[in-house]
């Protein structure tokens, strides 16, 4: 057979070959799959190798404190963090949602009630809240922004619900520690056998694509055999990815650490409970300890919540959307609650500025809760951020440069109600002699008449015992002198005077003119500081004995007298009054108008039972010689509440 017809019969045979076996492939594709080839092959099912629910979660995640708000210009994310600035008060607000959302309202508040003011202060408050916190989440931010420069005047934490609810219920749920931030086992991402798992089933899914990518771009697309061949790759693909799924699947649920947690959490909420609260308590410990260290003051608010009995009367509205008790948030709230009122009132034995919010509502029947966990409408927020406000405005304003106002204390308690000229300045100068046991009195420009109504002085001993028993229910003695019986000496340009001082020590004196039935002239009152010589041996004296208590300040019982002593002390710690609540063994022994209530009471200023050495603070209060059941003392702002408070059983 010639050449050219050689290689057109091999040609024409090659080419039946093909065409026999396309079409056996093709009848091979209709066997497999119930089509003929040349139709697109359905997309593979999308298998994702992270958990479905962690990609939608809005919030970032974060190395320190669990996570944080995404949105742009977030106060948590600023950087640098804001520092003090001249003219302003800086104001962390530390929480969850409720705080996140609070914020602008409390700066609202804060900026209504210091604008009548001449000099109003700048607050300037930073939203470090976001929604799902907990403790020590709160802790850990604010460790982090003083690390990295952040300076605040206060830092206000108002918190409660999330410490209960997301510890006790929605992580341990999930299998999560109670105390790792919410949700972590969806935020961590993959652990390390999870990854590479991941990686694998990234790999084949590519390899996947890039299949199906040829089936329909390549130039033997039409072809039955290179779609079959095509095809049954990216099956086999397929059925790896599904078991390397399966395999991830199973990891996935096995325990841990890294997304779990520890595993020895205390079980059910008999031990969790307490422990969340104990957690909660520690971390507004540690707060107030970072606060002081880094020169601000730090406020502690436990925030309201419906499922506290008798906190609120629920109106219809509320009943309906924002009560689902029993189960739930509310089981978890109307039984955590205690315990953080609990902790609380032991947070104010500890010197923290701590309030409990929860009744706050307790005269509004109108709708103020919005949903069955704690967030409250417009009105809701504004009554909170005027309670926060309102507790605030001292520090605020003590931090402004403004004087706060004056404790009421003995001295205070025995001016004349009618006072001819309140406003006047001391129309004498009145100053302690070098040796400490003189007052003088001296005025320029004096004239007789200027010398002719009498003189009173009202002298505050430290030690009540000094006084004589009539006295020491006033808690100060009284005398009265005519400036010429004084000593004194007139001359047409100067008139002086010096009276010398009992010997026992004083704490204070208050002295001026008074007319008969019209009132003071004027008055003016001198604190004498503390010898430091006493204080140190009193210290010295201590030095051996344990306190009776421990509170803010350690409290002695010594000498029948009750002793205020702090370790490392600030003018801040005795700015506030101090009150002291005294019940006897037996009632008769009260004063007849103190019967009734069962103990007697009285406040003090700290500078006029004591004072400052070496850093340290000690105060002593005589106790009055009868038999004495209790005591309860500690540090108030006048309509505001305790700052601190002890019970203390006499022994």
């Amino acid at each position: 057979m010639p050449f050219r017809k050689k290689i057109l019969y091999y040609g024409l045979l090659l080419l039946l070959t093909l065409l026999a076996i396309e079409g056996m492939a093709r009848l091979a594709y209709y066997a497999a799959y119930g089509e003929w080839p040349g139709r697109r092959p359905p997309a593979a099912a999308a298998n994702s190798a992270l958990p479905t629910d962690a990609t939608a979660y809005y919030q970032l995640r974060h190395p320190y404190y669990g996570f944080t708000s995404s949105a742009p210009g977030d106060d948590l994310n600023a950087m640098p963090p804001l520092q003090r600035q001249e003219g302003a008060i800086v104001i962390g607000v530390l929480g969850g949602s409720v705080a996140q959302n609070i914020a602008p309202f409390l700066q609202d508040a804060l900026n209504r009630r210091f604008a009548a003011k001449d000099r109003p202060p700048q607050a300037i408050v930073l939203n470090l809240a976001v929604s799902g916190a907990k403790q020590p989440q709160q802790a850990l931010t604010i460790v982090n922004t003083l690390l990295l420069g952040g300076e605040f005047d206060l830092i206000v934490n108002l918190d409660g619900v999330n410490e209960i609810i997301n510890s006790v219920g929605l992580n341990p749920e999930e299998g999560v520690f109670p105390f790792l931030p919410l949700w972590w086992d969806k935020r961590v991402g993959l652990t390390g056998e999870e990854l590479l798992l991941a990686g694998q089933i990234g790999i084949l899914r590519r390899e996947q694509a890039r299949l199906a990518a040829a089936g329909e771009t390549s130039v033997l697309r039409g072809s039955a055999l290179f779609g079959l061949a095509n095809r049954w790759r990216q099956e086999r693909i397929a059925a790896e990815i599904r078991q390397r799924n399966h395999e991830l699947a199973a990891v996935a649920a096995d325990y841990s650490l890294e997304k779990y947690g520890p595993r020895n959490w205390p079980e059910g909420e008999e031990g969790l409970l307490p422990a969340a609260a104990l957690v909660w308590y520690r971390s507004s410990v540690t707060l107030a300890r970072l606060a002081a260290v880094a020169g601000a003051e730090y406020y502690h608010f436990l925030q309201p919540n419906q499922y506290v009995p008798d906190s609120k009367p629920l109106s219809p509205e509320e009943r309906e959307f924002a009560y689902k008790h029993p189960g739930g948030y509310g089981s978890a709230a109307a039984q955590g609650y205690p315990l953080l009122r609990e902790f609380g009132r032991d947070l104010q034995s500890r010197g923290v500025h701590y309030f409990d919010l929860t009744g706050i509502f307790v005269d509004h029947p109108e709708t103020l809760y919005i949903d069955e966990c704690c967030h409250l409408n417009d009105r809701g927020k504004e009554l909170l951020a005027a309670a926060m406000a309102q507790r605030l405005e001292p520090t605020l304003r003590r931090r402004n440069g403004e004087s706060p106002d004056k404790p009421v204390s003995p001295l205070a308690a025995a001016r004349r109600p009618a006072e001819l000229n309140s406003a006047a300045r001391p129309a004498f100068q009145v100053s302690l002699a070098e040796d400490g046991k003189q007052l003088r009195y001296v005025r320029a420009g004096c004239a007789p008449k200027d010398i002719e109504p009498a003189f009173f002085l009202h002298l505050m001993p430290r030690d009540l015992a000094d006084l004589p028993p009539p006295r020491r229910e006033q808690g100060f003695a009284n005398r009265s002198f005519r400036f010429a019986a004084a000593g004194g000496r007139f001359a047409p340009w100067q008139c002086a005077a010096q009276i010398r001082l009992p010997d026992y020590p004083i704490a204070a004196l208050r002295t001026g003119q008074h007319i008969p039935h019209q009132g003071d002239l004027w008055s003016t009152e001198l604190i004498l500081p503390a010898d430091p010589d006493k204080l140190r041996a009193d210290y010295a004296a201590l030095s051996t004995e344990e306190p009776a208590a421990r509170a803010y300040f350690a409290l002695y019982l010594r000498d029948n007298r009750l002793l205020y002593l702090r370790e490392t002390c600030a003018a801040a710690d005795t700015a506030a009054e101090f009150f002291l609540h005294i019940t006897p063994e037996d009632p008769a022994a009260l004063p007849e108008d103190r019967q009734a209530a069962g103990f007697a009471h009285g406040g003090f200023a700290f500078a006029r039972q004591g004072g400052s050495f070496d850093g340290k603070c000690l105060a002593a209060v005589s106790l009055p010689n009868y038999p004495i059941k209790e005591m309860r003392t500690g540090q108030f702002v006048p309509g505001q509440g305790d700052l601190w408070s002890v019970t203390i059983a006499a022994p």
